[in-house]
């Protein structure tokens, strides 16, 4: 496979999607310790998708290479 040059617009959404992703995760845990256990599980849960979507043109050249 072929390594392909990002656009601008995909390294910001990166970028955002990583940060967004700190913050939320960072909001959940804040909102365990006020005793909102559900809600701040699915904030987390949205944190770490959120993080994970930051990498996902790694996550998708892991699965590409793993399939070769």
């Amino acid at each position: 496979m072929t390594k392909r040059k990002r656009s601008t617009g995909e390294l910001i959404s990166s970028f955002v999607f990583f940060f967004a992703g700190l913050w939320l995760i960072r909001e959940g845990q804040d909102l365990f310790a006020a005793g909102a256990v559900l809600k701040s599980i699915f904030v987390v849960l949205g944190g770490a998708l959120s993080f994970a979507a930051a990498f996902r043109f790694q996550i998708q050249r892991l699965f590409d290479n793993k399939n070769e």
